[in-house]
């Protein structure tokens, strides 16, 4: 089904197929042959599998999925929540190019925003510095302008987007249950920090439980709405290594935190590096591997200045070393002060916390 198909089938019909679990836009473009037209969208084939037939004609006519539409659509109104069908136009334009795109999202907080953004994704039981590079990358990469999307997960996830919010920037996740769900239950002042700064993102209608399943399935939104994806820390059998392989798939950069090698924290991500992900270090290294995205945007200055910070240097040195003016480098450092990602020394020296 090309593009101008699809605009023939209605948003109420894309709302309705989208409540079939694991129904997505690959699924539709599937439905049935080059023969005989499906007439709920029309130039969409009619469907060969009448099991598969079934399905779409009681998610589109039945009187229970009726009643499931309106229910969802209630409960969508009274708490504000959006639905984002996959013809519309606050629909994430990255998203929707990818293989087994949603045919709906929910959406809770503010609107997707142009920009840059990046996955920070890893381990639910990382070890202690593995946790705090998350949080401190994480929030280097918001003062650089961009957006970080993780999953609210516990672990690097729930530091990610710590990090991002801490630096004052703007965070996304994108979670396996419906997003009026707090899951893991932990993180229900994580949840609503979030969506002060941000949104929370879910294929799943509201009410939905967080199922084993939906959270790899997840995985694919969560590097399809990113231009890059770094795995911070992760296991041999990470859930982050699907969000890496995704990420590939979709043509994404991937990209891993190195660890030690007798750690068997950091086997899944030090396998990514074999494989060729681009080694990170710093929010640098993510701008410079996805081709230094930031410099389109105004939050360059911040990360230049937090790259020049690997040693102390002198606030002149630093506008020296950046081309810069220092009215121009002043409010910068402060703002990066502010988000405790530097320190100030007397003699107006700065440094890059660890």
């Amino acid at each position: 089904m090309s593009d101008h198909e699809s605009a023939g089938c209605s948003l109420d019909t894309l709302f309705r197929l989208s409540l079939i679990e694991g129904f997505t836009v690959d699924h539709l473009r599937r439905l049935g042959s080059a023969t005989a037209s499906f007439p709920y969208c029309p130039g969409v084939p009619a469907p060969r599998g009448r099991s598969v037939l079934s399905r779409v004609e009681n998610a589109l006519a039945s009187p229970e999925a009726d009643r499931n539409v309106e229910t969802v659509r209630e409960t969508c109104a009274r708490s504000g929540i959006a639905i984002l069908t996959w013809l519309c136009a606050e629909y994430p334009a990255a998203l929707r190019e990818i293989p087994g795109a949603p045919l709906v999202l929910y959406r809770a907080g503010a609107p997707w925003a142009d920009g840059t953004a990046v996955a920070v994704v890893g381990s639910r039981s990382p070890t202690g510095p593995g946790r705090d590079f998350a949080r401190v990358l994480a929030g280097e990469l918001a003062a650089a302008g961009c957006t970080v999307v993780s999953g609210m997960a516990r672990g690097i996830d729930g530091a990610a987007h710590r990090g991002a919010m801490h630096a004052g920037g703007k965070t996304v996740a994108v979670l396996g249950c419906g997003v009026d769900v707090a899951y893991p239950p932990e993180h229900a002042e994580l949840r609503e920090e979030i969506l002060s700064r941000g949104a929370l993102y879910s294929e799943y209608p509201p009410g939905s439980l967080p199922l084993p399943h939906r959270f790899p399935a997840r995985n694919r939104i969560v590097s399809g709405l990113c231009r890059g994806v770094v795995v911070a820390e992760a296991r041999g059998h990470s859930g982050a290594l699907i969000t890496a392989r995704t990420g590939l798939e979709q043509g994404r950069e991937v990209m891993a935190v190195p660890g030690n090698p007798w750690f068997a924290h950091t086997a899944g991500s030090n396998r990514l590096l074999r494989e060729g992900a681009a080694p990170v270090c710093s929010a640098s290294d993510v701008l410079e591997a996805m081709g230094n995205p930031a410099s389109r945007d105004g939050g360059n200055i911040a990360a230049r200045v937090l790259a020049v910070l690997s040693r102390e240097r002198q606030a002149g040195e630093i506008a020296d070393s950046l081309s810069l003016k220092i009215p121009e480098l002043l409010p910068v450092l402060t703002d990066l002060e502010l988000a405790n990602l530097v320190v100030k020394r007397p003699g107006d020296y700065y440094k890059r916390k660890s």
